[in-house]
């Protein structure tokens, strides 16, 4: 009997909740985030939930936490990290992820089992939950977001009456964010019709039911020449219609009247005042007068004379774009985001022997470089999904030479974005000699690049000397300790700047091979694990079975990852110089693609300093340090981002300053088998 009192009392107090969240959606209009906290608040009511979010489904299949509460206050600050940390994980990792990924709910009935992942493990044991339930938000076919909610009772969502009111609170939810938006779009649509009316090249006329003139807009004014009150009263066809058919269209006008049409479209020549002729394109909309209780018309006028010369104009340059195209001497292709060949020049088929029904449809790797080996990455597909302007010397067997290829972006081609512009030029004798005179140049720059780091190294030479000088003069070696180990620390300050700014100089050759990333990842951190300890920072390791080996250069990539770790290091130090339960460095490896096996993805988050948002695109810029003067070179991040690129990767850095900062590295992987790691 009590167990079923209390099925009775939670019924009612989940009935109430509903009806709460019911009267929320009048409320959405003005503020969604709003909105949003007070139903997270309103379902920790219920005595089981602990812990309640909403997230939105970004456009590349991602999860952003909107707004998350918490039922004991305390857990609030670090469920809120750990949420954000778990929406940044790999593709299908949380339950959220795997919630919208498949338009169905999620549960997991226990919370405490190790096959969940870290991260999840950490919200849970941080609330108090022992299982949750993820659930998309669909209303009508549109999907805006996914709501997960923890319960402290394990298996608390395996009853059927459990599912049906997360079900009825997700539909709620759903369909207030779907009024909202709506709402939200309605208001903008009307604010711009009001400016359209105000501020539309185009003709505006109103007419009474006996076809008088009742207005007439600025941009009617200007095209007939004839201003509001010369025309109000006037019949609309002594203005609006040339002479010779003015009686056929007021005959027109009085049929569509009589026989209840809500709607006319036709297209009429008008005489200006002046005497020129235009075409007008017009649309009426037959509405009630509601002044005076009559039928009236609303026409709504395009100069079609304008677009048509507008559409000359264009078809004159898409004449002159395809004259050019076809004239140009040098092989020229338009491809498609996808690496498929749009249209070649006569140029490019007679490069290639083929003609131009066996080149457009066909792959660009395969027509300009002949086919490329099994599990290799064309570098032409890497540019092309960069969407930046690049030139480089290469091999292109397909059109039998070596050539200057450059890769220009189109903004569009055929109404479709994405494409680019290939244009190929044979290196002659005299464009090697070029090429070589560029090159020259590039070493001069480089020249340029060292004097203009000189000034960072001075101040430690200068501080050198004057250490030592000291040094020599003093006899005690209490004192002599001291300044010895200045003349180290700076000695080691100007050799970092002098590596830093070789290897930012020095061509590499990248030699990939199969490389086991974890082990990778454990091998490289021990190198630095000593200072880590001093520093109190611990390694939290996340890795997916089974993984891929990565192919890559394994000594560029540990570089890029000892890097990584110095920065994460330093972040941590200058938040939390004592000891603290954030002070760490969590790195996560987990394969990508619809099999797992296509590239792999290194994540590294560290909760120290963050980064300012407005300085996130100078990050990879070189000598851009946040770090203080004489701490770095501001050449690690560059050389990072080179290394990966040159192995045909990606390397990206997400931040939010006071918070955290998370470096994603994409390495493809090598093709057939799983690296066996520990």
């Amino acid at each position: 009997m009590k167990q079923s009192g209390e099925k009775i009392a939670l019924f009612v107090q989940r009935y109430k909740l509903l009806r709460d969240l019911g009267q929320l959606q009048v409320e959405v209009e003005a503020d969604e985030s709003s909105y949003l906290a007070r139903c997270c608040a309103l379902l920790l009511q219920d005595p089981e939930f602990c812990l309640a979010w909403v997230g939105r489904q970004e456009k590349d299949n991602t999860v952003t936490p909107l707004f998350i509460a918490v039922k004991d206050p305390a857990a609030q600050h670090e469920c809120q990290l750990l949420v954000h940390r778990l929406a940044l994980e790999p593709e299908g990792v949380s339950p959220a992820a795997r919630a919208l990924a498949t338009d169905r709910h999620v549960v997991c009935n226990d919370l405490a089992d190790e096959a969940n992942p870290v991260t999840l493990r950490r919200i849970a044991a941080a609330s108090g939950g022992r299982s949750c339930i993820s659930w998309p938000l669909i209303h009508d076919r549109q999907k805006y977001g996914v709501l997960t909610v923890q319960s402290s009772r394990a298996g608390a969502f395996a009853d059927a009456a459990d599912l049906d009111f997360i079900a009825n609170v997700a539909t709620a939810i759903a369909r207030a964010l779907h009024l909202w938006h709506t709402s939200t779009h309605l208001r903008l649509e009307h604010d711009f019709n009001c400016e359209i009316v105000q501020t539309v090249q185009a003709l505006l006329v109103s007419l009474s039911p006996c076809g008088q003139i009742l207005s007439f807009n600025p941009t009617a004014e200007e095209v007939t020449g004839y201003r509001e009150h010369e025309v109000r009263d006037r019949y609309w066809v002594d203005v609006l219609i040339a002479p010779e058919n003015r009686t056929a269209s007021q005959n027109e006008f009085s049929r569509l009247l009589r026989d209840g049409h809500s709607e006319v479209n036709f297209q009429a020549e008008l005489e200006t005042r002046a005497g020129e002729r235009r075409i007008i394109d017009w649309h009426g909309s037959i509405r009630p007068d509601i002044d005076q209780g009559r039928v009236g018309l609303v026409l709504f006028g395009i100069d079609i004379t304008r677009r048509i010369t507008e559409n000359q104009a264009l078809n004159h340059a898409l004449d002159k774009w395809e004259n050019i195209f076809t004239a140009v001497l040098d092989p020229a292709l338009i491809v498609s985001a996808e690496g498929v060949i749009l249209d070649v020049n006569p140029a490019t088929m007679a490069k290639a022997r083929r003609s131009r029904e066996e080149i457009v449809g066909r792959g660009v790797c395969e027509i300009l470089h002949g086919g490329r080996p099994p599990g290799a990455v064309c570098p032409l597909e890497t540019l092309l999904g960069e969407r930046t302007s690049s030139n480089f010397e290469t091999e292109l067997r397909g059109l039998g030479g070596n050539y200057l290829l450059n890769v220009s972006p189109l903004r569009e081609y055929e109404g479709k974005a994405g494409a680019a512009l290939l244009l190929a030029r044979d290196l002659t004798e005299e464009q090697l000699r070029k090429a070589e005179a560029f090159r020259a140049a590039q070493l001069a720059s480089v020249g340029e690049l060292a004097a203009g780091v000189a000034h960072e190294i001075n101040n430690p030479i200068n501080g050198i000397i004057n250490y030592a000088q000291i040094l020599l003069d003093s006899g005690q070696p209490e004192t002599n300790a001291t300044f010895l180990r200045a003349i180290i620390r700076e000695g080691q300050r100007i050799a970092g700047i002098t590596r830093n700014l070789l290897d930012f100089s020095r061509k590499r050759e990248a030699s990939p091979e199969p490389v086991d990333i974890p082990a990778l990842i454990r091998h490289s951190f021990e190198l630095i694990a000593h200072q880590c300890q001093l520093d109190g920072i611990a390694l939290v390791e996340d890795y997916a079975e089974p993984l891929p080996p990565a192919f890559c250069n394994p000594q560029q990539v540990q570089q890029v990852l000892l890097n990584v770790f110095s920065n994460a290091r330093y972040a941590l130090n200058q938040r939390y110089p004592g000891a603290h339960a954030d002070k760490r460095i969590e790195i996560g490896v987990a394969g990508r693609g619809r099999d797992k096996s296509r590239s792999l993805r290194i994540t590294i988050t560290d909760y120290g300093t963050g980064i300012e948002h407005h300085i996130m695109d100078r990050l990879m810029d070189p000598f851009f340090s946040t770090k203080a003067k004489g701490e770095g070179t501001g050449l690690g991040l560059s050389i990072s981002h080179n290394l990966i690129q040159e192995n045909k990767g990606n390397f990206r850095i997400r931040s939010q300053l006071g918070k955290y900062t998370t470096i994603l590295i994409d390495l493809p992987a090598a093709a057939g088998g799983d690296a066996s790691h520990a």
